[in-house]
């Protein structure tokens, strides 16, 4: 039997990751490996950064102007190209890692949907809806771009409850082609590691733009008796104090390893998650990362907030309300002290990442999904 070709979507650093020596988590491929493993011939289209004269104009004059303007993913430059929608339209399948690689593709699936050589398209989704121009005309062309993106999608994974609510409330009719599913993580990778010890060491880590990171700053340069590590690009350093480590890392660069945040995560006493009110799912891959090395997390709580059925505040996680440094800091100072809390927090945690955020039954409800 001839196996299913399935083409994925990636933004960048998943070819770099396979064909390299050094161990990594399996999560941020969105079940390439589970397919890759069972029947399924698996390929990979990335984000291209080697683009001719025109493409480079054409980016810095229309798209990067249309991408502000319409607080949309538009990146059609990247991904545009003969050899991408040969390969598109040779494929059974199409998976496409978020609604930026997702939006990119728009040109060479409307190409392959006019041929009538698309495949079954699934894209996970992440803020897509978060975004909202500034003046209503213009949210008028956003809503355009949008329903077309949905309408050429026979598939949407959101990643998080509200966003999947939002969407249907505001399509309807495509009810029935979306989906929930939490992300989950690669517990071969993040796990408890009985040889590290913990320290008085707080841990931040992420780069997206609804982190806070200025605020997490503010909480740092506010203990002077602990020491606080950040892996991020956007953190400032010089306007942090003596007692903060920064990592200048982000996932798609190797400095620092996924092996190597692991350690880091099981060192730390906890890991703080400030966020910005939004509808995305912010802050979700490191929250079940350091969570899965039995590390506490403190989290705003954000209106996109992905699961508030298994994740409950002082059971396995803790929730601020606001981001005000004498609430973090009541929190923070809570778990430094009552341990009976905080081996709670710990026990739980463990026990709701292996039950609830298995990354084989994530895939495996991928394959259902996209079959379906």
């Amino acid at each position: 039997m001839k196996k299913k070709n399935i083409l994925f979507f990636y933004l960048s650093g998943r070819k770099e990751k396979i064909s390299g020596s050094i161990p990594y988590a399996e999560e941020m491929f969105y079940g390439f490996h589970y397919f890759n493993e069972n029947n399924y011939q698996t390929d990979i289209i990335e984000f291209s950064t080697n683009k001719g004269l025109f493409n480079k104009i054409y980016f810095l004059l229309i798209e990067k102007k249309l991408r502000n303007i319409l607080k949309l993913p538009i990146y059609w430059s990247f991904l545009t190209s003969y050899s991408n929608l040969k390969q598109l339209t040779k494929s059974n399948y199409a998976i496409f890692s978020n609604n930026r690689v997702g939006f990119a593709s728009l040109i060479i699936i409307s190409i392959a949907r006019l041929y009538r050589k698309k495949p079954v398209t699934l894209c996970f989704v992440m803020g897509l809806f978060s975004r909202v121009p500034k003046y209503r005309f213009i949210i008028f062309f956003q809503n355009i771009l949008l329903r077309y993106f949905t309408n050429n999608m026979d598939k949407l994974i959101f990643l998080g409850k509200a966003e999947y609510d939002f969407a249907c409330n505001k399509y309807p009719k495509k009810m029935e082609n979306f989906y929930i599913l939490p992300f989950s993580v690669d517990l071969k990778i993040w796990n408890v590691k009985d040889n590290i010890k913990k320290k008085r060491q707080i841990l931040f880590v992420g780069n997206d733009g609804f982190r806070d990171f200025k605020f997490a700053e503010e909480i740092a340069n506010n203990f002077k008796d602990l020491n606080f590590v950040f892996v991020s690009q956007q953190i400032n350093k010089s306007l942090l104090s003596g007692n903060s480590k920064v990592y200048n890392g982000s996932w798609g660069e190797n400095s620092i390893s996924d092996s190597e945040l692991s350690d880091l995560y099981n060192e730390s006493y906890m890991t703080i998650v400030p966020l910005k009110n939004s509808l995305q799912p912010s802050g979700q891959s490191v929250t079940l990362q350091s969570m899965a090395c039995g590390t506490p997390v403190i989290i705003s709580k954000t209106e996109g907030f992905w699961d508030n059925e298994n994740l409950n505040h002082n059971e396995n996680i803790v929730f601020t309300n606001e981001n005000d440094i004498e609430t973090w800091k009541k929190h923070i100072e809570e778990l430094l002290v009552d341990t009976e809390k905080y081996n709670k927090l710990r026990n739980n945690g463990l026990n709701t990442i292996k039950t609830k955020y298995d990354l084989n039954k994530f895939s495996q409800l991928i394959e259902k999904i996209l079959l379906n």
